[in-house]
């Protein structure tokens, strides 16, 4: 029988520095005799919210060992997928074809459509539409599909010139954006509606004092890509896992804790209405 060693290590994943090698650990397994496999995220935050779905992963697998390597800039995260450094990794939007044109191909997808929410005050005086003029959105970065894109592009559609009558507050994280309308920092904020649903659980007397506003129009949840080196058995073994974990109480688990009902199968033809999205808000937001 052969004997695994189990190294208990501290993995802080930092995605400030280039080479894979400086990274300090976050919390993680290291199991010897595994190849690891690098999960790619595009926030801090991703630790907490995918620590369940990796350990659940890891669990399963015999050959190799995930850790995950969340960035702290989208700027990062987006330098990641040009050098091919991550294995696998979950993302929509903009850094979704960022990720195509750099080696990674789409093999699944959270199920549940995405939605950007833009919330007020519940005292606040904003009502319709023209409310918004020369008012203050929070947002998570210019470049980001639900913490961005998608409110801008709607409140256009509203008849809002947003390039010019909507002044933009970028902070560092949904949770941020939400904390800002609170404390009147901006009048509105726009975040994913899984960001929301988790503010609620864990801030329930901030979020008390929020409403939502508006929801936007859908688009394809979130894709899983790999890079198209990886080993497709292995690959085949992952997706296989994800599809799956509705189907057990760990699994769930993992899933709650994400925020998303399931995973399934899907490809690059998935992503047309989210490319045409981007195409069309290209030429209209600035």
């Amino acid at each position: 029988m052969i004997m695994r060693i189990v190294v208990f290590t501290i993995l802080l994943a930092s995605c400030t520095r280039p080479d894979r090698d400086h990274y300090r650990p976050t919390f993680a397994l290291a199991i010897a005799g595994k190849h690891e496999l690098i999960f790619g995220a595009p926030s801090l935050a991703y630790y907490e919210t995918t620590d369940l779905l990796i350990n659940y992963l890891n669990a399963h697998l015999d050959t190799v060992h995930v850790r995950t390597v969340a960035c702290s800039s989208v700027e990062d995260y987006e330098d990641k997928l040009r050098k091919g450094f991550f294995d696998f990794t979950a993302i929509n939007g903009p850094q979704l074809v960022i990720a195509g044109q750099h080696g990674y191909t789409v093999v699944g997808r959270i199920a549940d459509d995405y939605r950007a929410l833009i919330l007020a005050n519940k005292d606040s005086s904003i009502n319709t539409f023209a409310d918004c003029r020369d008012k203050t959105i929070a947002l998570t970065g210019n470049r980001i599909l639900a913490g961005s894109l998608m409110p801008l592009m709607f409140l256009h559609q509203k008849g809002i010139d947003v390039n010019n009558h909507l002044k933009r507050l970028y902070s560092p994280s949904y949770e941020s954006v939400l904390l800002d309308v609170c404390l009147g920092k901006c009048a509105l904020g726009a975040v994913w509606t899984t960001s929301w649903e988790n503010f609620q659980r864990k801030r329930p007397d901030l979020a008390s004092r929020l409403e939502v506003k508006w929801t936007t129009p859908s688009l394809p949840g979130t894709a899983v890509l790999f890079r198209k080196d990886v080993n497709p058995e292995l690959i085949k073994t992952i997706a296989s896992l994800l599809f799956n974990l509705q189907k057990n109480e760990q699994g769930r688990q993992a899933l709650q804790r994400v925020g998303i009902g399931r995973f399934e199968p899907a490809d690059s033809t998935t992503y047309r209405p989210v490319k045409e999205f981007l195409r069309k808000s290209d030429s209209l937001i600035h």
